[in-house]
């Protein structure tokens, strides 16, 4: 029988999940996606000068939203670590 499957992600800067997928029943397993920003929560995809990447391109996921973890803000020190 087939059991629903879910993936969240959550990096350690936020202080809950920030994006959720559900499998579908046909997935092929090639590409596990992380999934959409659940609520109060936003992700971008920015290039090496904090500019949003075209879809499909590589960059750096940063996370905006109330569950991203107030301890950063304003310290560059610790973003950069």
């Amino acid at each position: 029988p087939w059991t629903g499957l879910h993936n969240l992600y959550g990096p350690t800067e936020a202080a809950i999940d920030v994006t959720a997928w559900t499998c579908p029943a046909d997935f092929d397993g090639s590409v596990v996606p992380i999934g959409r920003p659940i609520a109060n929560t936003r992700v971008y995809l920015l290039d090496g000068h904090g500019g949003p990447v075209p879809f499909g391109a590589v960059g750096e996921l940063c996370i905006g939203g109330a569950g991203v973890a107030r301890g950063y803000l304003n310290r560059p020190d610790l973003t950069a670590e």
